[in-house]
């Protein structure tokens, strides 16, 4: 799934995580650092304590125990001990300790001479609450350093992009059939130049492309359009020829009218494949019914050797601007497709002021998606064409804004439809 976050964003988020990131571990260095420093400052408070106490309860076994703001002292013995001594005191064992009394932290070192326990406890409260505000001052120094990443990124993402920006900008102003351009020249920077020259590389070569294209299109129509006026011309000749028999005559019109579908479908064809398409495609009012009847006349011979019934259902009809080729090409492949297999039955034609229905009684479409028989080269088991006609047909309706589908009939066989309301377009 495409992303809609510019470069410059991404830019300035990784510099706003990777700032955040490196603060955050510099902030719990420091706090770590701080906190085991001072833990060691009350530690060796706590033993000269604790060595100058034991010094003057052995040069003065009634020597009073220290009370100050932050130390007190206990001795814990069975007999000679000070009292009265807390019950998480007593309990204490040689060593270092942290532990609570009356809900106050405190830090305890403990040693025991001559079967006596020293105990000597400093008050962590303050140490406390100067860590809790120094750890609030290091959260906010991290949210003030991300901050500080994210907008200096924004700043710094802008100048480091600006070439790739101004690329972009220049690219969607280019259009394939201009003069191709040489926008590697603009662009000293060693990977925007690169980039800039696979852009002119591949513009050139989608000109060159175009043009071929181009040529071909105007070559095809103006080598096509002489034979067939040269057989034109000799069946109007043979047409008045007063020596020719009814039955040469007919095949003499059958040639006349496949030479003048010819030229329409090169039009056809040729519109197509250009963007705009010519002016000997452009759309004119026609009729329609004419169109039907002269496809049902043609196809009517080529499968006569079938039995299938051709039908025609006329109902509303309104003339329409729709181009005659196009129009004979796309009902020409969706009538062959239903004639070809349909085996026996009928193949029936049902006109509307909008819709144009072809239902045969076939054995139907053998796919549960049937408008992937539009895609190029795709053609269902029972057929032993190309898979280009349906093709065709889908791009000519779009090429005019058509809709065409293909479905199965309740019964059997196959509907094709194809709609020529102007709201399709």
């Amino acid at each position: 799934m495409a992303s809609n976050w510019s470069l410059r964003n991404r830019v300035a988020v990784t510099l706003a995580l990777f700032g955040a990131v490196v603060s955050l571990a510099l902030a719990v260095i420091i706090y770590l650092t701080s906190h085991d420093l001072e833990t060691r400052l009350i530690d060796d408070t706590l033993v000269a304590e604790l060595d100058d106490y034991v010094a003057r309860r052995q040069r003065n076994p009634l020597s009073l125990p220290v009370r100050t703001a932050t130390i007190r002292t206990y001795v814990v013995a069975e007999q000679g001990g000070t009292h009265p001594i807390p019950e998480e005191v007593s309990a204490l064992g040689p060593g270092r300790h942290s532990l609570k009394v009356d809900g106050v932290g405190y830090r305890a070192a403990v040693r025991e001479v001559r079967e006596q326990r020293f105990v000597v406890l400093y008050d962590t409260s303050a140490l406390q609450r100067r860590e809790r505000g120094f750890l609030l001052l290091l959260s906010g120094s991290v949210l003030i350093v991300t901050l500080i990443s994210a907008l200096a990124g924004r700043w710094l993402a802008a100048l480091i992009i600006a070439p790739v920006t101004e690329l972009a900008r220049r690219v969607a102003r280019l259009h394939p059939e201009d003069e191709p351009t040489t926008l590697a020249r603009e662009f000293p920077w060693l990977e925007i130049h690169q980039l800039a020259g696979d852009f002119d590389t591949y513009l050139k070569r989608l000109h060159d492309f175009i043009e071929r294209e181009r040529l071909f299109t105007g070559d095809v129509s103006h080598e096509l359009r002489t034979p067939i006026a040269v057989i034109n011309g000799a069946t109007e000749l043979l047409m008045i020829d007063p020596t020719l028999d009814e039955k040469n005559r007919n095949r003499v019109a059958r040639i006349s009218r496949a030479a003048t579908e010819m030229g329409e479908i090169s039009a056809a064809l040729l519109a197509l494949a250009r963007e705009q398409g010519d002016a000997s495609s452009q759309s004119t009012e026609c009729d329609i019914l004419g169109i039907v009847r002269e496809l049902i006349a043609r196809y009517r011979d080529f499968f006569s050797h079938k039995p299938v019934e051709l039908l025609l259902e006329v109902g509303a009809l309104s003339d329409r601007q729709v181009d005659h080729a196009i129009l004979s090409m796309v009902l020409g492949n969706l009538l062959r497709n239903a004639l070809s297999f349909t085996a026996r039955g009928e193949v029936r034609i049902r006109l509307d002021a909008e819709t144009i229905r072809i239902e045969d009684s076939g054995p139907g479409l053998d796919t549960a998606n049937p408008a992937e028989l539009f895609r190029p080269y795709v053609r269902g088991s029972q057929s032993n064409g190309a898979g280009l006609g349906l093709s065709l047909v889908w791009r000519l309706c779009e090429h005019e804004g058509w809709q065409i589908s293909l479905e199965n009939l309740p019964g059997g066989g196959t509907l094709a439809q194809l709609d020529l309301s102007p709201s399709s377009r």
